[in-house]
């Protein structure tokens, strides 16, 4: 963290106790978040809509509740921001764009609805790039990354509100979406932990879709241990045993995820590594050369998904109005055939069930989440400097997607950088609770 970055976001754990013992109230919380909001956000601009008096209506409803002695759970009376690709009743979804879309959003679906069944409080929305096509806009630049409050640099996207709000304390947690590293990405050039669930083990009705092969939920919180107190308590359960970082088996996957390194970068992961190993861990390289494929079958699969979800003729027709950063990937998807994208979508079927082979055995694939820092936004003002960043930042984060992996990225610039680093931790679809115990023990072995 610089001298001019924001301290780091309460945890949860600190929040639900204070909560439970009655050394705070839902209604005192959320005023208080709505304070930090109003303080910071002219500055950061993560949101895209605010609901304080929607809210501050739950939270009194939360604190009845408890009085009465019902209890939801540990999210009970938490606040949380979830990104503008979620239906929510009551509030606008724009998905980051100018484009009419009303006409296409979906009703409030599960996921929304968990987070009320655990009592959560819903501040607002943050923003997204436009249909979460990549991580920067052009006509709509990121919010300011609370790692450097001098000077803008790049967040990551396309959840970055998500990411911004969290990394500067404006919610309990938050939630986005991740196609191609949208939550892990963010979550590295941030500071804060970003959690891919599997596609399937949360819901994604009630969700703006950009490529339903690829699309998942995810949340950024402020370590790994809150990260598997969300997934548990939405769930309904309790979290896993805890490990240690003793007995862990960690894949090192082949060159690919490991050139054209920031020295800060290598620098931080290969200590993270010898940590690891001194605390027990067993480390072996396992090549993953399939990763290479990733920047065909995202060519193809994902523009061409987002352009029959909107309609070749209201994308024709309203084509002036989109950012030229999404504009120029979805032209590409004018010209896919549609042997092409079958052929696509039939070898991401494959490539899940080969790496999920290739997996038996391990805990997860360890590597870099991100390979460079969060550079200055100035550097960035042509769609050709947008598109080789967006290729360059997502080229750990979304093999994930590919193989249908859920993942976590874990901050480690405490390792010896100026700013934030990410550790990305993969693991087979449907292994999500033991991801989070696997991320807790690397978690615990790095500090």
């Amino acid at each position: 963290m610089t001298e001019t970055a924001l301290p780091p976001a309460q945890g949860l754990d600190a929040i639900t106790r204070a909560l439970r013992r009655g050394e705070s109230t839902s209604v005192g919380l959320v005023e208080a978040t709505f304070a930090r909001i109003a303080a910071l956000e002219p500055k950061l601009q993560a949101f895209t809509h605010l609901d304080e008096e929607r809210a501050l209506m739950q939270a009194r409803g939360i604190d009845l509740l408890r009085e009465a002695g019902v209890d939801l759970g540990p999210l009970m009376g938490v606040p949380v921001a979830v990104k503008d690709l979620f239906s929510v009743d009551g509030m606008p979804t724009r998905a980051g764009s100018a484009i009419d879309i009303g006409d296409l959003v979906p009703p409030q679906g599960g996921f929304v609805n968990a987070l009320y069944r655990a009592g959560c409080v819903l501040v607002g929305k943050t923003r997204t790039t436009e249909f979460a096509l990549g991580g920067c806009n052009l006509n709509r630049p990121p919010p300011w990354n609370p790692c450097d409050m001098q000077q803008a640099r790049m967040t990551g996207g396309s959840s970055h509100g998500s990411a911004v709000a969290m990394a500067a304390g404006l919610a309990g947690f938050t939630a986005g979406t991740d196609t191609g590293g949208s939550v892990r990405w963010p979550a590295a050039l941030c500071g804060v932990v970003g959690y891919k669930a599997s596609t399937t083990h949360w819901p994604r009705d009630g969700v703006f879709p950009l490529s339903p092969l690829l699309d998942s939920v995810g949340v950024f919180t402020a370590s790994a241990r809150d990260a598997a107190l969300v997934e548990a308590s939405i769930a309904g359960r309790i979290p896993q045993a805890r490990r240690a970082a003793s007995g862990l088996r960690l894949a090192l996957p082949g060159p690919h995820f490991l050139e054209d390194l920031d020295p800060a970068v290598g620098a931080c992961f290969e200590e993270a590594l010898k940590r690891l190993r001194a605390a027990g861990a067993a480390i072996f390289e396992l090549d993953l050369p399939e990763a290479a494929e990733i920047n065909e079958v995202f060519r193809c699969l994902v523009p061409v998904d987002l352009l029959a979800f909107l309609g070749r003729k209201r994308v024709n027709e309203q084509w002036e109005r989109f950012d030229l950063v999404a504009s120029q990937r979805l032209q590409a998807a004018l010209s896919v055939s549609a042997d092409d994208y079958v052929r696509m979508a039939t070898r991401q079927r494959a490539l899940e069930h080969l790496i999920h082979q290739r997996a038996q055995g391990i805990d997860a694939w360890i590597m870099p989440t991100v390979p460079v820092l969060p550079e200055p936004l100035a550097r960035y003002t042509t769609v050709e400097d947008v598109g080789s960043w967006n290729n360059l930042a997502t080229r750990n984060t979304r093999p994930c997607n590919l193989f249908n992996q859920c993942g976590i990225s874990l901050p480690i610039q405490h390792l010896g950088a100026s700013l934030p680093v990410g550790l990305q931790l993969c693991s087979s679809c449907g292994n999500d609770a033991a991801l989070l115990q696997t991320a807790i023990a690397v978690e615990d072995a790095l500090h």
